[in-house]
Formats: C-alpha cells, structure tokens, sequence
C-alpha cells in the first residue's frame, strides 16, 4: 500500500506541471491590466515611471518565459504569491477560507451519500414498483436542477415565513454554527443524490442475480445479513467511483453555493479576486483546486481495497 501511494504521488508530478502551466497561460492571457484594477481610479493620476515600477515590483511587466519559470519556482516553494488587493500572502488567504469550503463539500457529500444510497437500495429491490418509479422520478428532477435555482429556491421557502416557513437561517457562517451550514449543504448534495440514487439502482440490480448470493441464502443467512454484508457492499465499488468523478463537480456547486449563502469559503474569495483581477488569488485558488482534486481521487482509490478485498496495491 505505502508504494503504491508512493508511486501515486510521483504520478501526480506531471499531471500537475500541465496543470501549472495551463493555470498560468490562462491566466497570463487574462484581459485587463491588474495593476490597473489594483490601483483603481489613482492609476490615472500616476507618472509613467511610477507606473513602471509598480509593474517591476509586481513582476508583471517581466518576459513570459522569465514570469512562468518564477511561477514554477514559486510553486515548488509553496509561494502563491500576494494578493494585490489584500496585501498578504495568498496562501494565508487560502488557508482561512479552504476549511471551510470542504467542510461545506463534506456536508454536501454526505447529504448525497444519506438521501441517494437508500433511495438507490429501496428502488433496486422494490424494482418497477411505483416506489421505484417515484424515486427514479425524483432523482431526475433533482438531477435536472442547477444549483444557483436549488439555492435561490430554498431561501425563498426555508428561510423565511412571508413566503414559506423559516426553518434555516437565510446565510452567513454563524461564527461556526452547524445550523449555518444545514441548508447550503442540502442544496449542494441535492444532484449528488440524485446521480448517486441511480447508480446505487442500477449497480444493485447488477448484483442482483449473482451465484454468491444463493449461495448465502442457501446457507442460512438471513436477508439482512445478505444484503448488508454481500450484495450493498458488491455494488458499493461505482458508488465510490461516481462520488470521485462527481468531486470536481461539487467544488464547483461549493462555490456557487457560499456566494448564494454568503458563505466564507474559496467561492467569495475567488469571484472578488475575478472582479478585481487579482491574478494571484485566482491562480493560488485553481491550484488549490487542482490539488484538492487530486488527492480526493488518491483517496477514492484507496477507499476500493477497504470495500473489496480482491483488490489489493503493491
């Protein structure tokens, strides 16, 4: 197991150089001048050779070869820079709000995991049944809602009594509350449920006719037993599968979810640095991204040899 995560992280060594250098080609192309966004209105009031120092200081007037290898120099430092809005070190940006953003990706996780595994289950094994149709039908919907509509809906009808009932606060963080975090997290998992619903169906029905679950009931195990025990934990393995592939995609519905709820995470951070071109947080929070990605698909692998113990690293 320990060279086989050794040998992963290796692998991860080229993957992330690409990553690097689209991040920073991208983001070398960017419109706009950032020392102007910077600057605001005082940039019109600034002498050419003010000018020029600033963007010497900045490194922004630098050749693009002499500016990407000081990125990658950079990179292999841990140094994401500074901001230039805020004045201070990006990675000090990203390390106050990045907790918060998984926290609500795991409380988005976890919500798809709860709702659509025992969707899955129940409508695999009451198959073509109306329960069946009804559940497949909602997992649908689900699927088809994006998550700006989900979030601007469920502050409508949660949040507030005039227009429906208030159960959950309408945003902000609550200095750590987890009622905060409740419904962000809902709306975040709703489409993760629903793919996850699916999956679980079809993978179970899959199991469904297996000699190995014969053989346990002809055993004497009870139904529970198999179906815990034998055929969940069978069908399992895509379940894992899909919520890997599907981890770009919540991170993605992360941020649009805390802008909607106001929510101290990577989200805000990222869309103000957009506004205000500050390259530097953009680029630091796509790294962080990447990397974030990254190590969640080393995890899910690692997860397949804790559910199947036919699977084995070396």
């Amino acid at each position: 197991m320990t060279k086989y995560i050794a040998r992963r992280v290796l692998q991860m060594i080229p993957t992330l150089l690409i990553i690097f250098t689209v991040i920073f080609v991208l983001r070398y192309l960017m419109p706009g001048d950032p020392l102007k966004a910077t600057l605001g209105e005082e940039y019109n009031r600034l002498d050419p050779a003010t000018i020029a120092r600033l963007e010497e200081e900045l490194g922004i007037n630098r050749p693009f070869l002499v500016q990407y290898f000081d990125h990658l120099g950079r990179m292999l430092r841990l140094d994401l820079g500074r901001s230039f809005i805020e004045r201070q070190p990006v990675i000090d940006i990203i390390g106050y709000r990045l907790p918060r953003t998984l926290q609500l990706m795991l409380g988005g996780i976890a919500v798809g995991l709860l709702i659509g595994i025992p969707a899955g289950v129940i409508s695999a094994l009451r198959q073509y049944s109306w329960l069946d149709h009804t559940l497949m039908v909602i997992a649908l919907i689900g699927l088809s809602m994006p998550v700006f509509w989900q979030g601007l809906m469920a502050q409508l009808l949660l949040t507030q009594s005039t227009t429906g009932i208030k159960i959950f606060p309408v945003a902000g963080f609550g200095d750590g509350d987890p009622w905060y975090m409740v419904l962000p997290s809902l709306v975040l998992g709703t489409n993760l449920s629903a793919v996850v619903a699916r999956i679980t169906r079809t993978s179970m029905l899959e199991v469904k006719g297996q000699d190995y679950l014969k053989t346990a009931r002809a055993k004497g195990l009870t139904n529970r037993v198999v179906l815990f025990r034998h055929h969940m934990r069978n069908a399992m393995l895509p379940i894992v599968t899909i919520v890997g592939l599907q981890f770009g995609g919540i991170m993605g519905g992360a941020l649009v979810t805390e802008t909607i709820f106001n929510w101290p995470g990577l989200g805000r951070v990222i869309v103000t640095a957009i506004q205000r071109l500050d390259t530097p947080v953009i680029l630091g929070v796509l790294t962080m991204g990447a990397l974030t990605f990254m190590v969640a698909n080393l995890i899910t692998d690692l997860i397949y040899a804790l559910i199947d113990p036919r699977i084995r690293y070396n």
